[in-house]
């Protein structure tokens, strides 16, 4: 994958992209955490500090700190993103019950901000 998971060349642009986003900060409000996306080969831990977006790390070492992560294979992620997605390909949550993605960690946080990943999925979906 030539982008930071479909957000952007870099992680400063990646980065931009979510903070500029009015629904995903307010949905993402009050977030302090670290989540890591494992898109097939590709992994980013999302640093989050008071709804925002403060640093991505792409593809760090194996010990690197998140709260939770969600992991899929390529293929998976591509059902995901589909402008149309079959059945319970419709939002991480459900893909996670029903098909090959994974979520591990701390659930209490991925569940208290599963609206910002939803955000977070619809502009990888949608490009906008």
């Amino acid at each position: 994958m030539n982008t930071i998971l479909g957000l952007g060349e870099t992680v400063d642009e990646a980065q931009e992209r979510l903070n500029s986003d009015q629904e995903f900060r307010l949905k993402a409000r009050k977030w302090e955490g670290r989540f890591k996306i494992v898109h097939g080969e590709t992994v980013a831990v999302f640093q989050m500090h008071e709804g925002a977006v403060e640093r991505i790390e792409l593809n760090p070492s194996l010990f690197t700190h998140s709260d939770f992560q969600i992991t899929a294979s390529e293929a998976e992620w591509e059902k995901l993103l589909q402008e149309t997605p079959e059945p319970f390909y419709q939002d991480i949550y459900s893909a996670w019950l029903h098909h090959g993605f994974s979520v591990d960690g701390d659930l209490e946080q991925f569940f208290a901000f599963h609206m910002a990943l939803r955000r977070l999925q619809q502009i990888l979906r949608t490009g906008k």
